[in-house]
């Protein structure tokens, strides 16, 4: 059974105000390029479609001309779509059943009546090929503890794997699609900051019956184990992605190791951290002047000195693109403090944070980043300028 595995689409996303949607119709003609290509028997997308979880018609609208694209280049191919954490599980679920009649198969949720979840319908056959375990994103404390030995997630993707052993009589590849951070996992470029990945899960949650094991959720593409990837993104969401995007081709034959080629997609627009190495501001602004006229790059401009940035810098750098065809965006700006920059945030015990004043708790960060005690205290003084606005409301 070949596989194209992708995930984290993040249709709509914004760059600092900047619509997107060329990128993304370049992305969808390149994948388009890769399935004639291919061949494959599926296409499998890994939660993350949607950038919010109401978008936009025009956005809406995209997905499924695309989709509707996609599958008219080769026909034979099953093509499974799961919500991601991004989505809305219910708004996606809304035209499920108009999907399936057209062969396609975007799900949303997993049946659960009085706690107990049914993964009857999302076990979908590709051909006579195998087996999909199309799981969306599911909220961990909505997973049900079967016993005090094994996590609530164990059980819950133990539920999985009897609902496949029951489906696959003939023992053909079967795959895993599920939406969540493994532990160990490289969250390079990802945004939502976790203390001590907290919302991570084992690797072992998932059993052994999975040939592959097809995630989405984290944005840089990497192997977790011999059957387990994440495909990542395929353009970029942040400049701190600073890594190449693609698909993973995956072929599976009966009792071998999954065969995994990556495909990689050339952004249309690069996202550029300029210059590479952090500069005093004037000469940034100076360097943002020579970049070519015809480079259609996203620009942060990297700044680093002992001075603060200077009153209207944002203006000052937008000046300087002024008639060019690149797309300023903002300032990474680090300071040269006398204390160096640790970087870590001190620990607290859960009974000194609930001692702790917000005002206190930001002074221990701010002290951590390096910042000096003037700057600091003005900071914390915003913070409790705040607190006393929500006290009287």
């Amino acid at each position: 059974m070949k596989l194209i595995h992708t995930s984290d689409w993040h249709l709509g996303h914004q760059l600092y105000g900047y619509d997107r949607t060329e990128e993304f119709l370049h992305f969808f003609r390149r994948l388009d390029e890769i399935i004639k290509r291919e061949s494959p028997d599926a296409l499998l997308v890994s939660g993350d479609i949607f950038d919010v979880s109401a978008p936009s018609a025009g956005v809406s609208k995209m997905f499924k001309d695309r989709l509707l694209m996609l599958q008219s280049s080769f026909p034979p191919m099953t093509i499974i779509v799961t919500s991601g954490n991004h989505d809305s599980a219910s708004r996606i679920d809304v035209d499920r059943n108009l999907w399936k009649s057209t062969g396609i198969h975007v799900i949303g949720t997993v049946s659960r009546e009085e706690g107990k979840y049914d993964f009857s319908e999302n076990i979908i056959k590709v051909s006579d090929k195998g087996y999909v375990a199309a799981i969306p994103f599911v909220n961990r404390a909505f997973m049900p503890r079967e016993s005090d030995e094994e996590s609530p997630e164990k059980s819950f993707f133990r539920g999985v794997e009897r609902t496949m052993d029951k489906v696959n009589k003939e023992h053909r590849p079967c795959v895993l699609m599920a939406h969540l951070p493994v532990m160990g996992c490289d969250r390079e470029g990802h945004r939502e900051a976790v203390i001590g990945g907290e919302d991570s899960m084992s690797a072992d949650v998932f059993g052994e019956t999975f040939s592959y094991i097809a995630l989405g959720h984290i944005h840089k593409p990497q192997k977790i184990s011999d059957r387990m990837y994440y495909s990542g993104s395929p353009v970029a969401i942040s400049f701190d992605e600073s890594y190449s995007h693609s698909v993973n081709i995956v072929e599976l034959k009966e009792g071998s190791i999954p065969l995994i080629r990556r495909e990689e997609i050339p952004p249309l627009r690069e996202l550029v951290t300029f210059p590479k190495e952090g500069v005093e501001f004037k000469k940034a602004l100076k360097l943002l002047g020579k970049l070519p006229d015809n480079d259609t790059s996203y620009i942060r401009l990297n700044v680093r000195q002992e001075e603060d940035l200077p009153y209207g810098c944002m203006e000052m750098a937008v000046e300087k693109v002024s008639g060019k065809k690149c797309r300023y965006c903002s300032i990474k700006y680090e300071k040269i403090t006398e204390t160096p920059r640790s970087g870590v945030v001190p620990m607290l015990s859960a009974g000194e944070l609930l001692a702790s004043t917000p005002r206190e708790i930001a002074a221990v960060y701010f002290a951590s980043l390096g910042i000096p005690e003037e700057l600091s205290e003005r900071y914390q003084s915003m913070i409790a300028d705040i607190e006393s606005e929500l006290d009287v409301m």
